[in-house]
């Protein structure tokens, strides 16, 4: 990252994001203190912003501070106190390592360490250049200092398929010589690695460089396909990644580009809701880099080295392959004079690929290329570099024609339009026309975004004019990506509506709307009320008790919902949640894995209860609370058991609240619902409560569902806590 990074951008995001005052404060603070040169980034718009500055002294050698900033103020630490990464001190301290060496190289009297950092992410990982000075002369090697995966060496013994660096201690074992960087030693308990160094240029340097011939440019394009076969490979266990689970982070990535250049942050939400709308089916997944570009590799002579497998995992092949052909886009843009030899060298790269591995599909690596084209844009911003903002749009135009290319399978034709006031109260109108007041007036003033979950639907809020005299309507739209499925929605709250909860009474759902459902989005009234997870004391007893009344209503109607639970199909979603869980926290991998075992197991032996309508995705965040409670996000709807849901409220109240209150407000919960429907079973209830305390765990790590968590330590003992909690319900 260079100097122009930062520059002005302080004062830039003082005024992009009021919700961190005193992120220009400390921006103005590193510019003025002499030898601070801008390193990295990491913004989250709203939430917090980590900076890394390169610190330099003409007489010592070079280190890094890092700050955090939050809403709440900011902190400053040497990047050897990094808390995410407790091997690094150790790491990073000359005696220490000259003592670690000369203990396990056998390279004669150590006589000196000279420890130089190269690159630092705060919480996530540092590159150190160790130069040993020895009776043969002097031995240059990189260490890299991961997040630990364990807490102790033993633990790290049982992890090979998990922990990063023990994934890569594999690999580095097992793969031909010269592919990667030879692996010198492992220091598990500090989730250290320490590797030759490699000479010679970066592929990407070399492709740019106008220095170089376009034929050899071209022939090493080639041969970097090449390469990539080998790496695909190897046989190595690794955690697997699917398009969904990129799909996921992709998405999470956006809110710096939203928050920075709304137009941007449009095209690129319009990007992945079409990318979302199909995704490859994939093949037989390979051992991925997780971040290839040419960047990457390191070209000396005739060997071609790679490095920085950080993200190793299993994935579709294409991934790679369109992570790099992202790349060689990006630097066509930064390298307009370059551009035509960068487009022949992407041909090239993908026929080196294709003459070792095969044809490869050519749909999923548009999908692949397009993804990591959003995902390569949003990085802009979310780690500032505000040089580049300016070209995005053109990398932009790129990442549209691709888009358009890719074959529509299920495709949602609304979903580049949700956002347009304009072309929404023409999609609109032909359905709401019928039931409108004033038909002429009918339109579509204000949008409001509410949730994007991609692979699945989109929530936004509309205003509309001309549904009621004189008065704006709110609605609510949602757009899913398969079409079917907004149709299924729209008749199980049809259902509901006509049904138990018909009428202007005291317990409620959304009212339908006329809809497009051929199109996939479905439209209900706004709802008046507050979260019942927001209301506190006797508002909050009276809020769950009439959550209560509502539950029991439903589970006694004869309404019969078209889907049903499926316990087998929840088993296998389970497993999933687990291997997330693992993936993200592996030092809860053991936990996770006892729970999502264990409750399998107890849901083979345990006989279902009485086949109702159920919720599935009750808690009190779908409990608006007004002069009638009204339940909202039925879209999980079926036949099942009613103890799922009574669990799944019952678990998020003791997630959100304190002990003392949470219990209150269960207790009077359950005794509400007694009084109407009766009391649950208690052994299925258990069963299911440990159930959602995994699928807490999962939403946890993900970032997703009502209750968030900082990432880090505390992110960790949160989870711990839902598995812990999951356990002994089984237990019960």
């Amino acid at each position: 990252m260079s100097v122009e990074v930062f520059a002005t951008t302080g004062d830039l995001l003082a005024g992009l994001d009021p919700a961190l005052p005193h992120l220009g404060e400390v921006m103005a603070e590193a510019s003025r203190t002499p030898g601070f040169i801008p390193h990295d980034a990491r913004w989250t718009p709203g939430e917090r912003c980590v900076l890394a500055y390169r610190v330099t002294s003409p007489v010592e050698t070079d280190t890094f501070a890092a700050w955090e900033v939050t809403p709440d103020g900011s902190t400053r630490h040497d990047y050897r106190a990094d808390p995410a990464l407790p091997g690094l001190a150790r790491a990073a301290d000359e005696a220490t390592v000259g003592d670690l060496l000369a203990a396990r190289l056998d390279t004669g009297v150590v006589r000196g360490c000279v420890i130089e950092p190269v690159r630092y992410r705060p919480g996530s990982r540092c590159v150190l250049r160790y130069q040993l000075r020895t009776d043969a002369g002097v031995h240059v090697m990189y260490a890299k200092v991961f997040r630990p995966t364990a807490k102790t060496a033993a633990e790290t013994a049982e992890k090979t398929a998990t922990g990063v660096p023990a994934v890569l201690t594999e690999l580095a074992t097992a793969a031909p010589p010269g592919l990667l960087a030879q692996l010198v030693v492992t220091w598990p308990e500090h989730a250290v690695l320490v590797h030759e160094g490699v000479e010679g240029r970066r592929l990407s340097d070399l492709l740019r460089d106008p220095a170089v011939p376009t034929r050899v440019r071209v022939r090493l394009a080639y041969r970097l396909g090449t390469l990539l076969t080998r790496l695909h490979g190897q046989q190595v266990a690794a955690p697997d990644r699917t398009a969904a689970d990129v799909l996921q982070v992709v998405s999470e990535s956006l809110a710096a580009a939203r928050q920075a250049d709304p137009p941007v942050g449009r095209r690129l939400t319009a990007a992945l809701d079409r990318l979302s709308s199909w995704q490859p089916a994939g093949s037989e997944q390979v051992l991925g880099h997780g971040g290839f570009r040419p960047g990457q590799v390191v070209a000396a002579g005739n060997r071609l080295t790679i490095l920085d497998l950080d993200g190793v995992c299993r994935c579709d092949a294409e991934r790679d392959l369109g992570a790099a052909l992202s790349h060689l886009l990006w630097q066509g843009v930064r390298h307009a004079g370059e551009r035509s030899t960068l487009e022949a060298a992407a041909r090239a790269f993908v026929a080196g690929y294709e003459r070792r591995a095969g044809r490869v599909d050519p749909d999923a690596l548009a999908w692949w290329r397009s993804l990591a084209l959003v995902s390569l844009a949003a990085r802009r911003y979310r780690r500032l570099e505000v040089s580049g903002w300016r070209r995005v749009p053109v990398l932009l135009d790129g990442l549209e024609r691709l888009v358009a290319a890719i074959p529509t399978r299920t495709s949602a034709p609304l979903a580049g339009h949700l956002l347009d006031r304009h072309a929404m109260t023409r999609a609109l109108r032909p359905d709401l026309v019928p039931v409108a007041a004033e038909p002429a007036e009918l339109d579509v003033t204000a949008v409001r975004l509410i949730k994007h979950a991609p692979g699945r639907r989109t929530v936004l809020k509309y205003t509309v004019r001309g549904l009621r005299p004189g008065v704006p309507t709110q609605l609510v739209g949602k757009l899913f990506v398969q079409p079917h499925r907004a149709a299924l929605a729209d008749a199980n709250l049809r259902a509901l509506a006509d049904g138990p909860f018909k009428g202007e009474g005291a317990l409620r759902v959304p009212e339908p709307l006329p809809s497009p459902l051929e199109r996939g989005l479905m439209l209900y009234r706004h709802c008046a009320g507050v979260h019942l997870d927001r209301l506190d004391g006797m508002a909050a007893i009276a809020g769950v008790q009439a959550a209560a009344r509502w539950l029991a209503r439903l589970h006694g109607c004869d309404v019969i919902l078209p889907r049903r639970l499926d316990l087998s199909a929840e088993c296998a979603g389970s497993r999933g949640w687990a291997s997330l869980v693992a993936d993200r926290e592996p030092d809860l991998l053991g936990l996770v894995w006892r729970l999502a075992d264990g409750w399998a197991r107890a849901a083979q032996l345990t006989p279902l209860g009485a086949d109702v309508p159920i919720h599935k995705d009750f808690h009190a965040g779908h409990v608006l609370v007004d002069v009638a409670v009204t339940v909202i996000d039925l879209d999980e709807v079926r036949m099942g058991d009613p103890a799922l849901d009574v669990a799944h409220f019952c678990a998020y109240l003791d997630l959100r609240a304190d002990p003392k209150h949470a219990g209150a407000l269960r207790a009077a919960f359950l005794e509400e619902y007694a009084a109407t429907a009766g009391r649950p079973d208690l052994g299925r209830t258990a069963l299911f409560s440990a159930y959602t305390w995994l699928k807490i765990a999962k939403q946890l790590v993900l970032g997703t569902g009502p209750h968030r968590c900082p990432e880090g330590p505390a992110r960790t003992r949160e989870v711990a806590r839902a598995l812990q909690r999951g356990l002994e319900c089984l237990d019960t």
